[in-house]
């Protein structure tokens, strides 16, 4: 799955452990699990990565291309920011290193790129979208839920090529069925993040920490 199996030169191996690691502690900086103090959401959250982690061992291989798998980062954002996305999604590639006896030594460009950059993208559109699109639930729903999961997705997997031409040091050409599979996979993440935001926003608003729900009608009361 992504660059777990890859050869590393070890500069490259020790400055994707590095960059990790200032990301990880810009976002331990911020005290993200003040957003956990209710057992529900920490519940919620822990969940959240399992379930990634399962997306995450779930492949497509390809004869003539990169391995490629679904995402998950979108809807972490959506439900607990950046922060703790960032967070996240470093435990979901520790646990996915762990049940795939990967190497230790490229489980940091597989976290950069899977989980790091799609957070990334995630986090600015999404705040681009609550300043510049219409307030209510469906602009909700369609943005956070299906468009931004898609761009996340896209963003990942031309990452991942440009990442294996500058390991060949040349250009290469890009296979058809990665090509292919990625449109699917930017639909697959699209269905995915955008059902279950539609579920959560419904039925319980309360796991979205990291907007105010009466700013997007998801419900009529004060936030609990």
């Amino acid at each position: 799955m992504g660059f777990f199996y890859t050869p590393l030169p070890l500069w490259l191996a020790s400055g994707g452990w590095i960059v990790a690691a200032v990301l990880l502690a810009l976002a331990f900086m911020q005290r993200p699990f003040r957003r956990l103090q209710d057992a529900t959401l920490q519940h919620v959250w822990l969940g959240i990565i399992v379930a990634v982690t399962v997306l995450w061992a779930c492949n497509a291989w390809f004869d003539d291309g990169p391995v490629i798998h679904l995402l998950g980062a979108t809807l972490m954002v959506t439900l607990f920011d950046w922060q703790l996305a960032l967070i996240g999604m470093a435990a979901t590639t520790a646990l996915a290193a762990v049940v795939l006896d990967a190497s230790w030594l490229t489980a940091p460009i597989t976290y950069l790129l899977f989980g790091a950059l799609p957070v990334g993208i995630s986090a600015v559109l999404e705040r681009a979208s609550n300043a510049w699109l219409p307030r209510n639930l469906l602009t909700f729903i369609i943005g956070h839920g299906f468009i931004v999961s898609a761009i996340a997705v896209a963003a990942a997997c031309g990452a991942m090529v440009l990442f294996e031409m500058g390991l060949a040091g040349k250009s290469i050409p890009i296979p058809p069925a990665f090509i292919r599979g990625s449109l699917l996979l930017c639909a697959g993440e699209a269905l995915f993040t955008g059902l279950l935001t539609i579920l959560i926003s419904v039925y319980k608003p309360a796991w979205i920490t990291t907007y105010d729900l009466r700013r997007y009608r998801l419900d009529r009361g004060p936030r609990v």
